[in-house]
């Protein structure tokens, strides 16, 4: 080891070995009311970043009509679309319709690609496609009916029952002339549907490029949103970050307002910013990722199994972390000669000189710069302040 005289005016740092705040200790009374000020800025701030979606001008949410013809990719990963599946309910305008099934209220959008002309199109047909329906559900009906009534009316003629209920021929006929309605009706409604599925094919056509520039539009809403978000919150956590390293550097005993206030600037940073990805990209990998995982019943297990191990590693890493800091050598040490212990074996050391009476511990050495002595563990010599170099 070699000595060597220090620059003067050095600032203790709270990460110093050994280091203790007791004397400035905030109280209880304090820490309750840091913890309220963390969950009202948390929840102020959160709601604020939640009124700024209403400033920019949303994408006009698509008529009802288009849940019928649009396909809607909520996986699409790397040009492999793993899943097609309808859109969520806010993708439509759900607002109730006018007159019938038929009238919607159409977006800009599908005003632009032509979709209300195609539609009024396939209006007549599509309303006469309905009333047929509903006439044959209705004629089902009827028959089933008729198909009881005919079985109760053979219970009774094998019973010889002699005042009967139902009458057979009658049910027979009427049996007849209902099936006969019914392939009257499937066959007009096949019809129907064969002139509608040009118009159909048309309108899906059509609906997919409404959805793409509708996922254009909702893309850009979202970026414009995220803009907003991040002016308002990472100029306040660079701020917020600057003043506490400067209090830190002064071992400021206001320093912990601002541990408190980045935190509130962390949760709201990492709110804009995996609100961001998770629209972009990061909930359609999850999800594929995910989907493929359930089709294996193994992987699912590991994965959990993974998951058990990660949480582990990272909260029993964390407390890891902390003791290693707490009990850290230095720090032990200098914490024992405080209290005039050995900082080996915890022995007092009014019982002892430059060794320790119990464990033989060398514990003073003299300054080879200013020839007094000192204690071994320490950084500084108490005398000439020279410090110590290994």
């Amino acid at each position: 080891m070699f000595w060597s005289k220090p620059k003067l005016n050095i600032e203790v740092k709270d990460k110093a070995p050994g280091y203790e705040e007791t004397e400035r200790s905030t109280p209880k009374a304090g820490y309750i009311l840091l913890f309220a000020m963390f969950i009202a800025a948390v929840f102020f701030g959160w709601r604020a970043l939640d009124d700024l979606h209403n400033v920019p001008q949303k994408p006009q949410s698509l008529s009802y009509c288009a849940s019928s013809f649009i396909e809607y990719r909520w996986g699409d990963v790397g040009g492999f679309i793993y899943d097609f599946s309808p859109a969520p309910l806010d993708f439509y305008d759900v607002r109730p319709k006018t007159l019938s099934n038929t009238d919607c209220v159409f977006s800009p959008l599908e005003v632009k690609h032509g979709i209300p002309a195609v539609f009024e199109k396939r209006k007549d047909r599509d309303l006469k496609l309905r009333n047929l329906q509903l006439e044959l559900n209705q004629v089902i009906n009827n028959i089933g009916d008729n198909e009881r009534q005919y079985n109760l009316g053979l219970t009774e003629k094998i019973a010889e029952e002699q005042k009967r209920l139902y009458p057979i021929p009658e049910i027979q006929q009427k049996l007849e002339s209902l099936r006969q309605k019914e392939v009257i009706l499937e066959t007009e409604i096949d019809k129907l549907r064969a002139e509608l599925r040009p118009l159909d094919d048309e309108l899906k056509a059509l609906y997919r490029k409404v959805a793409d520039d509708y996922r254009r539009e909702q893309r850009w809403y979202e970026f414009k949103i995220f803009l907003l978000e991040a002016i308002f919150v990472f100029p306040f956590f660079f701020l917020v970050f600057w003043w506490y390293r400067r209090l830190l550097a002064k071992n400021s005993p206001y320093t912990i307002i601002f541990t408190v206030l980045i935190a509130v600037a962390s949760v709201l940073v990492l709110r804009v910013i995996l609100t961001w990805f998770w629209g972009l990209f990061l909930a359609s990998v999850i999800e594929a990722i995910w989907n493929f995982i359930k089709s294996f019943a193994l992987l699912r297990s590991l994965v959990f199994y993974g998951g058990m191990v990660l949480s582990i590693a990272v909260f029993g890493g964390a407390v890891y972390w902390l003791q290693k800091k707490i009990f850290d050598p230095q720090r032990v040490a200098m914490r024992r000669i405080r209290q005039k212990q050995c900082p080996s074996c915890q022995v007092s050391l009014d019982l002892g000189g430059n060794y320790c009476p119990n464990c033989g511990r060398k514990l003073r050495e003299q300054c080879p710069s200013c020839a007094k002595e000192r204690w071994l563990d320490l950084e500084f010599c108490p005398s000439c302040q020279a410090k110590k170099v290994s």
